[in-house]
């Protein structure tokens, strides 16, 4: 959805601000994809910003080794990020 790529390239950002590896996959493609893509490049995690999610101010985080899925508040991503970090 068009409408939140401007929310995803800020999402992004603050990860990367955090000391976080993203990549953005803006295609509209189907979440099973995103999670096979993730895998493929060994992500540890993947964030998914959809629009239920958008509306609560809050992005999906699915741990890719766990499969467990958390929401995270988009302010928070910075806390959540180094807490991601240091638990390498």
């Amino acid at each position: 959805r068009e409408e939140l790529y401007p929310v995803a390239v800020q999402v992004a950002s603050t990860l990367r601000s955090a000391g976080q590896s993203v990549d953005v996959v803006l295609e509209n493609k189907k979440p099973k994809w995103v999670f096979k893509h993730a895998d493929r490049i060994k992500a540890r995690h993947c964030c998914v910003i959809a629009p239920q999610e958008y509306e609560n101010a809050e992005v999906a985080i699915k741990d890719m080794d766990s499969g467990e899925q958390v929401p995270v508040k988009i302010d928070d991503l910075s806390s959540w990020a180094a807490g991601a970090a240091t638990s390498k």
